[in-house]
């Protein structure tokens, strides 16, 4: 949405926009409800949510077989996990995946191929998708789910 709005202010200096060129508020207008009432459940649960993913991961990673990780790294991976699902909720939230690819996605994509997590990154967010489902309708999970599977597709690049 800000996205939108920076080139909306852009492509429309000097003169008053379009009909067309204004659709986009409309559109995200209709859905704000929706994209609120989403963005509030992820938040409510994401204790539960995060507890959840971290259970899966663990058993998918038996014997350390997709990855190895100590006690300190542990703990980054569930911070940078929390974090994940409040940006990209941000995103869903005021419609703008142009910025959660721009700025934390690429930024999280570099720290993830230095320390070659790509393998669990690959792993680890078709994860997260397949959890937040279960706390949401289908109806809120289809404001969500772009963003993470846009999460997927940068990270798991």
């Amino acid at each position: 949405m800000l996205t939108q709005f920076s080139n909306l202010s852009v492509n429309t200096d000097g003169r008053y926009a379009t009909d067309s060129e204004l659709e986009f508020i409309n559109d995200y207008l209709e859905s704000m409800a929706m994209r609120v009432q989403t963005y509030e459940k992820i938040q409510a649960n994401e204790e539960a949510i995060v507890q959840e993913v971290d259970e899966k991961m663990q058993e998918l990673n038996k014997n350390d077989s997709l990855f190895k990780m100590d006690e300190n790294t542990k703990i980054v991976c569930l911070r940078d996990r929390k974090n994940a699902i409040k940006y990209t909720s941000a995103a869903m939230l005021i419609n703008d995946l142009d910025r959660l690819r721009d700025g934390l996605l690429i930024w999280l994509k570099t720290i993830v191929k230095a320390v070659g997590y790509d393998r669990f990154v690959r792993t680890h967010y078709p994860i997260i998708q397949e959890v937040i489902q279960e706390y949401l309708t289908p109806e809120e999970a289809k404001y969500i789910l772009p963003a993470f599977q846009l999460d997927c597709t940068i990270l798991g690049a």
